[in-house]
């Protein structure tokens, strides 16, 4: 590619409920970084919670710490692409791959550790910097994880919500024999579910959306409405309640039930977030000894294994029935889609 400055589309946030696909001149990679084509990127909850709600996380009116932007930004965080310039000192990585997409301060104790979600200046490519609502990207090769020519863009571009979904279930210490009540059954739900039946764990999936429910049931999880959840787990477990919770839906009221969900000794771990306060039973907690854990993002190994496991289809996203929408059409045809219908799960966003 030229040193000329090349102009290139984005969907970009302005505010909440404006999202404008514009023309931006397309970023040239610095020293140790590369320039990637996005082929395919996803549309996240946490992407539309920014259009219906934000700012959330975007930074608007102040530069973040580790990125120095502010909005406007271009959205998307789960993407794959294909290397198309190398920085000085990038290295040889060449191919398809998933970008780094978390971004640490560098010095700070956790990611001198290898712990950059938990830094206190993390960043979010998609978030707090350009993300994958455009036809190209620049971020860091070193934090790259290269995609096996076998696995296509459709499925790659899920590396980013199976390796959320890997990080919550290692911290659940799912066991063969074990139920696992799932609430929520979106897209880390479902993945949560396929992850949890592997591990030869008995699933319930709680979630309101019929169609939802009928793709977990298709999955072999017995299904139901969030009225019927702690019935159906004390049916299954003789009145002992879940021994693994994963809640994942991130509505008001989902950690008492997650909670209400679980038997003495057990583990709670919330996936799903919202902007507000939750009212937390304490008995429960200390004096029957559950453990109530946060999973937020995922860790380098995580995406590695991400990668492995949709390269020899352990997990698989076509269950998922996503549907890819070009990059022009990503507000009325992705996140308005998304916002009105709900039996819509999944969006994918083709920059070509």
């Amino acid at each position: 590619m030229g040193h000329e400055v090349m102009i290139m589309l984005a969907a970009r946030w302005h505010g909440a409920f404006d999202v404008r696909v514009e023309d931006v001149p397309a970023p040239r990679p610095g020293p140790g970084e590369v320039l990637i084509r996005v082929e395919r990127a996803g549309i996240c909850a946490t992407d539309l919670e920014e259009y219906l709600t934000g700012p959330v996380s975007i930074p608007v009116g102040w530069p973040h710490p580790t990125s120095g932007r502010q909005a406007p930004l271009t959205l998307g965080h789960e993407m794959v692409g294909t290397v198309v310039e190398h920085g000085a000192g990038a290295g040889a990585l060449d191919g398809r791959v998933v970008p780094n997409i978390l971004v640490g301060c560098g010095g700070c104790w956790y990611c001198r550790r290898g712990q950059k979600v938990l830094c206190p200046k993390v960043g979010l490519r998609g978030i707090t910097d350009d993300g994958g609502f455009a036809e190209f990207i620049v971020t860091e090769a070193a934090g790259c994880v290269p995609v096996p020519e076998r696995i296509g863009p459709d499925v790659a571009v899920f590396a980013e919500p199976v390796a959320v979904a890997i990080r919550a279930m290692g911290k659940a210490g799912v066991r063969s024999g074990d139920v696992v009540a799932v609430l929520g059954a979106g897209v880390i739900g479902q993945l949560v579910i396929q992850l949890a039946l592997a591990a030869d764990a008995a699933v319930v999936a709680i979630e309101p959306v019929a169609r939802r429910r009928g793709l977990a049931a298709a999955l072999g999880a017995v299904t139901c409405g969030p009225e019927e959840g702690v019935e159906r787990v004390a049916e299954l477990t003789g009145r002992r309640g879940a021994d693994v919770v994963v809640e994942c839906a991130g509505v008001p009221g989902a950690v008492r039930s997650a909670i209400e969900l679980s038997r003495s000794g057990s583990t709670v771990v919330l996936v799903g977030v919202h902007g507000g306060t939750e009212p937390i039973p304490l008995l429960p907690l200390v004096l029957e000894e559950r453990r109530l854990l946060g999973s937020a993002g995922h860790l380098a190994d995580d995406m590695a294994s991400a990668i492995a496991l949709l390269a020899n289809g352990a997990v698989d996203v076509s269950r998922l029935r996503p549907e890819v929408v070009a990059l022009v059409d990503v507000v009325g045809s992705g996140f308005e889609r998304l916002r009105t219908d709900r039996d819509t799960l999944k969006i994918l966003v083709d920059p070509a």
